[in-house]
């Protein structure tokens, strides 16, 4: 029974441990949306941008990656790297527990572009 005990302990100690850490990350996070709008001629195209810095969570190759960003609710976002509609470009390098910058752009069409290459610069703080 003993043994049980601390095993629970130790299990409980852990989790806080990676609650911590998952947090710490988030607070270094940095996310910026921005919208543009573009007039030629006779039409308007619009390009809505999502560029988010963080410490990737998990990372499926061709799938999809999680990265932390700002925040006490929601701590981490995902991209979608495998949509029909969707033009990605992920650097080699990137792995689960680095830091990235992560750009999704959305044009009037629709079609998205995602970019994600490792960022050696961690975000505690919005500038503007």
């Amino acid at each position: 029974m003993k043994t049980m005990s601390v095993c629970v302990i130790s299990l409980v100690l852990a989790s806080a441990s990676f609650a911590q850490d998952k947090g710490t990350a988030a607070g270094q996070s940095k996310e910026v949306q921005q919208e543009t709008k573009t007039t030629t001629g006779n039409k308007t195209a619009k390009t809505s941008t999502d560029t988010v810095y963080g410490k990737v969570e998990s990372y499926d190759p061709g799938k999809a990656i999680k990265v932390t960003v700002p925040g006490k609710i929601i701590t981490t976002k995902s991209f979608d790297l495998d949509d029909k509609n969707t033009t990605v470009n992920v650097a080699p390098t990137v792995k689960t527990g680095g830091w990235v910058s992560v750009v999704e752009k959305t044009d009037s069409n629709g079609h998205k572009t995602v970019t994600v290459k490792p960022s050696a610069q961690k975000h505690a703080k919005t500038t503007s």
